[in-house]
């Protein structure tokens, strides 16, 4: 599948640009869309660790449930 994608390149051959059939186009896309969903939640799980131990060292206040649910 990969065979079909071709390049574009400069007068150096350094390649400048890829083309590739929309198929190929569209996995990539739609992987790189689930890479950055989970991207997005690893940070955010880091960032609520990282909120946990501050809590427990006392730097900052603990939330209630219902603010939590306030917030969504």
């Amino acid at each position: 599948m990969l065979g079909d994608v071709k390049y574009v390149t400069d007068k150096k051959g350094k390649r400048q640009e890829v083309i590739l059939p929309f198929q190929i186009w569209k996995d990539v896309k739609n992987e790189l869309e689930a890479l950055r969903e989970k991207h997005q939640i690893l940070t955010g799980l880091q960032q609520s660790c990282r909120d946990v131990k501050r809590q427990k060292k006392g730097e900052i206040e603990e939330q209630s449930l219902e603010g939590f649910l306030n917030e969504l």
